[in-house]
Formats: structure tokens, sequence, C-alpha cells
């Protein structure tokens, strides 16, 4: 299977059902509609001389004009290659070099960026100038070809390309599709940027015959009202939006009789947030895992989540059980049945482009490495307990970064904290921790510690502890170490 062939189906399964609606513009297209203007940003792309399997790259935030390119590249046997606007220009550069792309597509927020990078062999064109028109049928492309190319650096190290084929994607489309269980008509309102994977998930809820809400960037005090407004059944946020949500509206249940679920993905739920979301949400919170590399592997559905927390249990780094095409496995777990959570399926990337030893080392006979610790329990469940490469070794003895940032985070005046190891001469490494404060109390380094150590043992207990006025995250959660060492004046 491959992407052109699922948007042709959905077109004629539904052609005058509402595909894509965007508020801001006034803009809708129904799904034989959107399906025409795939077929004429081909031939947009064909007058331009931009061949089969050339890559194309998009810089743009989210909207109708992003999804016909994203999805009218890879309809017409072109690679896509979304970019991160937020990331500084010689990122922008590297990655357009690397990918050796022939187009760069931008919107007119991004005009100037994209004039100034300054690549003679790139085409540049404004999204806008790309215009669909009447064309033939499109073919079907090859379930084995490129499809898109997805830059991630996760939070640390040089950014590197994920390869995905159109079998690979059909796979993830089938496990959205079967996981959330849409119906005809359901609404997803999209207020999360595009990149690198998100258009997938997007793309899911369409071949499920549901109708997308493109409503620009999240805003706190809007979101709410526009669930409410455009009788929204599902919606998708990063655990960083969830908290900036709560701190706007309050966990009050919020009156929305159309709503299914709010699926949460990329850094685990926590704490307070998890309480507030589903207080807020009267329990429709649903929980993917998965990584670009892998996307969605597995998920916690939100009858699935209500069952864990009314039975007592704690739902902090469930993720649920492995979706329709997946398979998960723990590599070397110990007494506990802790591990490496190994990822199998035809979901999986085909690997890193251009860098054949990563991609080898990461897919290990047909099994993703995911660098997450995690444990199966009886009931099937995954939870995922932190990363392997952070888990902290001092004095011998192993300290799982996560564990010591519960112990902080239940302090009343601690409002976010990121935990790692720095080396040590003696210790062979030192847990150090960085805490953002509430505000509501003074605190210093050593009423930390001696906080950690009535709860702790002593070898888990930080040794140093630097005050930060925000940690730098990524959109999806994810803490920057390098721009946090850099902020804190230390050597990874």
């Amino acid at each position: 299977m491959d992407i052109s062939t699922l948007l042709s189906q959905a077109a004629c399964k539904w052609p005058d059902q509402i595909a894509l609606h965007e508020p801001a513009s006034a803009r809708t297209l129904t799904f034989a509609e959107l399906d025409r203007a795939l077929s004429g940003v081909g031939q947009a792309l064909d007058h331009l001389q931009i061949a089969p399997g050339a890559r194309v790259a998009l810089l743009a935030d989210a909207s109708l004009d992003y999804l016909l390119a994203d999805y009218g590249c890879m309809a017409t046997g072109r690679v896509r290659v979304p970019l991160d606007p937020a990331l500084a220009p010689d990122e922008l550069l590297a990655q357009l070099q690397d990918a050796g792309a022939a187009l760069l597509l931008f919107s007119e927020a991004y005009a100037a960026v994209a004039q100034g990078l300054g690549i003679r062999s790139l085409a540049l064109h404004t999204l806008t100038a790309i215009k669909p028109v009447d064309s033939p049928p499109r073919p079907a492309q090859s379930p084995q070809s490129l499809a898109s190319l997805n830059y991630t650096g996760g939070t640390t190290g040089t950014p590197k390309a994920v390869m995905h084929q159109h079998a690979s994607l059909c796979a993830v489309l089938q496990n959205i599709v079967m996981g959330r269980g849409a119906a005809v008509g359901d609404v997803l309102l999209n207020v999360r940027p595009l990149w690198p994977i998100a258009a997938v998930a997007v793309l899911g809820h369409l071949l499920s015959g549901g109708q997308v809400v493109l409503a620009g960037r999240f805003e706190a005090k809007a979101f709410l009202p526009q669930l409410v407004e455009y009788r929204v059944a599902f919606s998708s946020l990063v655990p960083t939006q969830l908290l900036r949500l709560l701190r706007e509206t309050g966990s009050a249940p919020a009156d929305l009789p159309a709503f299914k679920s709010l699926d949460v993905g990329a850094a685990a739920l926590t704490g307070e947030v998890l309480e507030g979301s589903c207080s807020l949400f009267s329990e429709r919170i649903g929980v993917l895992y998965g990584m670009t590399e892998a996307p969605w592997s597995c998920y916690l559905a939100p009858a699935q989540m209500a069952a864990v927390r009314e039975a007592g249990g704690s739902a902090e780094g469930l993720v649920g059980r492995p979706l329709f095409s997946a398979a998960i496995r723990i590599d070397q777990p110990d007494a506990a049945g802790v591990g490496e959570i190994l990822l199998g399926g035809p979901q999986l990337m085909r690997g890193y482009w251009q860098l054949e030893a990563l991609s080898a080392k990461t897919l290990d006979n047909g099994w993703l490495r995911s660098g997450d610790l995690g444990r199966i329990g009886p009931d099937g469940l995954l939870w995922v307990l932190g990363r392997c490469k952070d888990i902290i070794r001092s004095g011998g003895k192993s300290v799982q970064p996560a564990e010591v940032e519960q112990n902080l985070l239940r302090h009343p005046g601690v409002q976010d904290v990121h935990v790692f190891g720095l080396a040590d001469l003696e210790w062979g490494e030192q847990v150090c921790a960085a805490v953002v404060l509430d505000g509501s109390q003074p605190l210093s380094a050593q009423q930390l510690m001696d906080h950690c150590r009535a709860g702790l043992s002593r070898y888990k207990v930080p040794r140093r502890v630097y005050f930060i006025d925000e940690l730098p995250r990524s959109h999806y959660g994810k803490v920057q170490k390098n721009r946090l060492f850099a902020a804190l004046n230390l050597q990874p």
C-alpha cells in the first residue's frame, strides 16, 4: 500500500465530506477536492522540474497549504522533508544540504530565512506559489519507495534524518486508525506543528473519514472554547502545552459533550499534570508511545487509563499495549523486569539517511533499540521508566534520574526539575539537579538535598543543585541538554 492509494480511496468513500477546515482563511476542502488538489501539486512540481524521488523541504507553520504540499509530495512520488521553523539558519542549512533538497517550499512568515540560506542549487518557492490545478488521476507509488525524511536530534547530538517508506507510513496509519477509533465525521482539532511526523497523525484521522480543523498555534486561552465551537472529538497536545492549559483554566471538569480523547505523547505525563488533565477532561486522556523512528507503536486508550486510575494504580509512565502491527519486548531485563524497550513491526523506519553504521546499530536484527528503559506488566501494559543513557553510575551504583526528579517534584516549592550526571573523579558520576522554583518560598540547595534524604537512598541524593529560571525544552517537552549545560556553564 502507498499514500497515494489511501488518499484516493478516501476520496471515493467520502467525496462530499469535509476533510480540511482552516478557520483563519475560511477555507474548506472536501475529500474529493483534497484528492484533486494533491494531484495538482504533483503537476505543479512537474512544471518546476522537480522529479519523482527528489527531496522537497517544507518550512512553514501548520496550515492547509502546508498539508497540501506535504501530502502532495508523497502522493506524487516526491520525498517530504519537514523542517522545524524554530531552528537557527545554520541548522536549517545543514539539514537541507544533508538531504540534498531540490526545492524549499516556505510560507511568507519565513521568506527572509529561506532567502538568506544561500544554497545556489536549491530552488525556492512560497507554498502559495504551488497552485494545484485539475490533473489526471495519480499513479500508485511503490510501497518500498522513500516517502519522507524526518530530521530529529533528540535532546543531544547532531540531528539525523529518519527514513520512512510508503509501506512503513501506511503501517503507522493503520495503527492510528485502529487505535484511535474515530468515526466518520468526527472532528480533530490540530494546534500542533506538523513536523516531523505530526502530519502523518493528522492523515490517520482523515483516513477514518474524519474532519481536521487547522486552528494554527496553540493558545491556552483559546483551546477549550475551540473544542466547544467546532464540536471536537479528538485533539492532541504535548505535556508542555497541557501544563500551560492547566495554569490558564484550572482543572475543574470542562463541559465537552462531543469530546472523546486528548492524545498525549512525547514526554511522559507525571504528577500534577496527569492529575489535572484527567480532571479537566473527565478521564478522556489517551497516551501514545513511539518515536520518529517508530511512530504510534503503543497506545493507552482513555478507557484503559481510567480503569487503572479507578483501581487505585498510578498511571505515571504507563503507555499501553502495542498497536495492531507493532511488537514490543524488553532486552536483558533485570530482576525487576526492567530493561531496554525494543520495538518491532512494519512501522519501523528504514534507517537513518546516509548513516549506515548508526542504522545497523539502532535496527538490531529487525528490532529498533528505543534507548528507553521499561517493563511490561503481567497484563501486557508497557511502562516507560526513563532513558538508558541517562542512568547515572555513581560509586558503582545505578541511579535512575526519573526517581530523583519525582522526589524533588513532591516538594511544594519545586515547579520543574531535571536530574543528570556529571563526571566525577572519585564517584565516576555525581547526581546533579537543575531546579525551577515556583516562587512560593525561598529554598536553598541544602534544603532540597535534605528533602531528598528523607525519601531516597543516600547515593541517589543530588550532590549539586543548580537553580534556573526555566528548563530549555523542545516542543515535545524534552529537556535540551546542550542548551541547559550552556546556561549553567557546565561541560557535558
